[in-house]
């Protein structure tokens, strides 16, 4: 009685079949698993209700069961509905017997996997769909294990590269990559730009997108794709635009040049023809002569400063003793004029920054003596030293005459200078400075209150 009620209760389809194929006894999850009432699974039949192509391959598997050549037997089959739609289940029969009066039936199990089938045949088409979109594409898509081998190449690489897919599966991919650009490719998701070997031992520029795929169970990483593009051409042209615009700048430089030194040279040549003509000319007019070349030699001496930078080497630098040995330059300055620099830090930072002490310097000496030539007689400059999320941020302000917005816009343009005899070149020169330290500049300015120069540069967590 109580394996009966463990039967009928059962949540698994299960149902006894007597030898000549006919049901005997079925519990309501066989009839719900079929759309039948219990009244309407007591007429069906076996080959009713099995799909034409799996009931044949049921059939001899229960005869060879029946004449016990095999103990059990396991199929996925497939079953109609009542409403004629198709389920999927694991079908498993096995031999009992009745204890009293040892009769052979058979015991069938079914497991329903309709819902698996749908989902295992939506994966096989998205995947058919993606590897038909795999192989007609004209990027190079990847698929790479965690050491960094190739476990598949989408044709394309062949008319890219030269290579056949098949030469490359299993190789170490990045031994396809130029030695000089080895360094920064790494197994991370980024996009990065480099160098690769043609089967002609040639060399093109490619660009690569890294995605990392994750093992659901253990979420480390398994696998990554790659999808690479040939960048060659963008690369030419972005080289010929680079040359135009050199030239560009040289032939503005070259202008703004000549035009500067221009200047003083009318003073020097005019002096010059005087003393030339016997006429007597006053130390006054000497010392006049010495400035103007001065300013020359000055004008000359940024301009290379400029046109020839040197190769620095970057270490790690604490802004804040920076800050204090540029600040203690200037304070006697300021103290003789009667104007004031105030360092003003929020907090005791330790953080620090990678990059050349001497250029950062002259980056802080050039804003600071702009701050002290834009104030009047008891000025002050405010220095503020504040971390903001990963960088360091410099706020110089001083409460000077300040600029309109149109002027600010012009700042960091050769030649470009608020000063009477300025040439710009200083505060062009750091802004290369910043942009090559990963930084970045700003200002804010209101004309007769003063001018906020703030500089940001992303801090080393921990030194090298």
């Amino acid at each position: 009685m109580m394996f009966r009620d463990i039967f009928h209760q059962s949540t698994l389809p299960q149902v006894v079949i007597e030898p000549d194929l006919t049901y005997i006894e079925m519990n309501n999850a066989f009839c719900q698993f079929l759309g039948y009432t219990k009244e309407e699974c007591d007429s069906i039949t076996i080959e009713s209700i099995s799909h034409p192509d799996d009931f044949l391959q049921d059939f001899r598997q229960f005869q060879r069961l029946h004449n016990g050549i095999i103990k059990e037997y396991e199929m996925v089959k497939r079953y109609i509905h009542k409403n004629g739609q198709i389920k999927t289940g694991r079908l498993k029969v096995c031999t009992i017997r009745d204890q009293e009066t040892k009769k052979k039936f058979f015991l069938a199990q079914i497991y329903d996997l309709t819902e698996f089938t749908k989902v295992y045949e939506g994966l096989r088409q998205s995947e058919q769909k993606y590897r038909l979109l795999a192989e007609n594409s004209s990027d190079i898509i990847c698929l790479h294990d965690s050491h960094g081998h190739f476990l598949y190449i989408s044709p394309s690489i062949k008319g890219e590269l030269g290579y056949e897919p098949e030469e490359l599966i299993g190789c170490y991919s990045p031994k396809l990559v130029h030695p000089e650009d080895q360094d920064f490719v790494t197994l991370e998701e980024q996009t990065i730009a480099f160098r690769a070997k043609k089967k002609n031992g040639a060399y093109i520029w490619m660009e690569t997108a890294i995605k990392k795929v994750s093992d659901d169970e253990s979420n480390c990483m398994s696998q990554f794709i790659t999808v690479t593009r040939n960048i060659q051409k963008r690369k030419e042209t972005d080289e010929l635009l680079r040359k135009s615009e050199k030239l560009a700048v040289v032939g503005q430089m070259a202008a703004a040049v000549a035009h500067e030194i221009r200047n003083p040279l009318t003073p020097i040549k005019g002096f010059i023809q005087l003393l030339n003509s016997g006429a007597e000319v006053s130390s006054h007019y000497s010392a006049i002569i010495l400035n103007e070349i001065s300013r020359i030699e000055s004008i000359l001496s940024e301009f290379l400063s400029l046109a020839k930078p040197t190769e620095r080497k970057k270490e790690a630098i604490c802004v804040n003793e920076l800050l204090e040995q540029v600040i203690q330059i200037f304070t006697p300055q300021a103290f003789l004029a009667n104007k004031e620099i105030l360092f003003q830090k929020n907090g005791e930072s330790n953080k620090k920054i990678n990059g050349d002490s001497n250029s950062l310097k002259q980056v802080f000496y050039n804003v600071l003596q702009n701050a002290l030539d834009a104030i009047e007689e008891k000025g002050r400059i405010m220095v503020n030293l504040e971390e903001g999320g990963e960088v360091l941020c410099v706020h110089i302000n001083d409460n000077g005459c300040g600029m309109p917005d149109e002027r600010i816009k012009l700042i960091g343009e050769p030649f470009y200078s608020t000063k009477e005899k300025g040439t710009g070149l200083g505060l062009m020169t750091s802004y290369n400075i910043i942009e090559n330290h990963d930084g970045t500049i700003s200002f804010e300015s209101k004309e007769g209150e003063g001018t906020t120069v703030t500089i940001s540069f992303p801090f080393i967590e921990k030194e090298a």
